[in-house]
């Protein structure tokens, strides 16, 4: 009882402290955009212009030349950069952001070039060129439907090895991984069917939503059973240690990798939280562009996962060789003895 007490306090700690030392300060860091001059201007004031950018103190952007705004929706569109700069000769400038990417890095911006032209006297219109859907309050509704997927991945995971345990036989491997196949088609396409027809979020998206909704429910329960069967009951909480404690605060909802502090930002696309958010983006506002890391780290627990489960399942199954009795040493003798 001592042992489940403190290990619950652990956790609890631990998820408080991801959380608030993830959420309690961020701080935009090299947001790549692009700086472009527009007709009028002399020559050589976008590398002015963007040199100043990248001497901002703390670098919170990576700025670069551009030749023509066709260039920056083109590199916005194929997810290179977040945003654009069009410097104008009659001193109203263009901010081209993309809050379909991440509305915490277009804010950011907004704030970056509001002090940044409050110095130089100049002023700025904010132009979205990739705005998030009317139904998807700040873009937060992906990291929402991607945590209800893993959730319900990890959760049957945990119910099957608490109530059934892990499986004995190559054949009950088997037949888990099947249940959690067909849960993981089912759960993938109705979490996609009620964003896309029922509350019309992220309408037109139905089928590709749904094989990512497999993907991450899938990833997330086959690798909670793997550490099952090799961990035991100890799965449990390290699943939640995982997928919550760490996933949750570095998928990208709230806060976007580039204002998120570095272990987070770069923890977060490698957990299936921040995969399955950052899918849904890729899908929904970028036409599948950027998708296929996320289904490189799905696919990454799921092996590992499958690895698990087969390889203790096999380890567990395997018949132990009989021991031959000894005869001691005593018996041995006496039976020369008489002989």
């Amino acid at each position: 009882m001592v042992a489940v007490v403190l290990g619950v306090l652990l956790l609890q700690l631990g998820f408080i402290t991801s959380y608030v030392a993830a959420f309690h300060q961020p701080t935009p860091r090299d947001i790549p955009i692009g700086v472009i001059a527009d007709a009028g201007l002399p020559a050589g004031v976008d590398q002015q212009v963007t040199d100043k950018l990248n001497a901002i103190d703390g670098r919170p952007l990576q700025a670069r030349v551009l030749a023509n705004t066709y260039e920056a929706r083109n590199l916005i569109a194929d997810r290179e950069i977040m945003g654009a700069y069009l410097i104008s000769p009659t001193g109203t400038d263009t901010l081209i952001t993309a809050s379909g990417a991440g509305t915490s890095a277009a804010t950011a911006l907004e704030a970056i070039f509001t002090k940044a032209d409050a110095a130089q006297h100049r002023t700025f219109v904010v132009r979205d060129e990739v705005p998030v859907s009317v139904h998807d309050n700040r873009g937060l509704s992906g990291f929402y439907l991607a945590i209800g997927w893993v959730v319900g991945g990890y959760l049957l995971a945990a119910s099957i090895g608490l109530m059934i345990g892990a499986p004995r036989t190559l054949r009950e491997a088997g037949v888990h991984t099947a249940i959690m196949a067909g849960y993981a088609a089912a759960s993938g396409f109705l979490g996609a069917l009620i964003t896309t027809h029922l509350l019309g979020t992220f309408t037109g998206h139905l089928l590709p939503l749904s094989l990512l909704g497999f993907g991450v429910v899938f990833a997330t329960g086959i690798f909670t059973m793997g550490l099952r069967a090799a961990v035991g009951i100890l799965a449990v909480p390290l699943a939640i240690l995982i997928f919550v404690v760490l996933g949750n605060p570095s998928a990208g909802g709230a806060f976007g990798s580039n204002v998120l502090p570095t272990f987070w930002a770069t923890i977060g696309r490698w957990i299936t939280p921040g995969a399955g958010t950052e899918g849904v983006r890729s899908i929904v506002y970028f036409h599948g562009t950027g998708v296929l890391q996320p289904v490189a780290t799905l696919t990454l627990y799921a092996v590992v996962g499958l690895a698990l489960v087969l390889g203790f399942t096999a380890r567990a199954a395997r018949p132990t060789r009989p021991v031959a009795p000894q005869v001691p040493a005593t018996a041995t003798a006496t039976a020369t003895a008489t002989a």
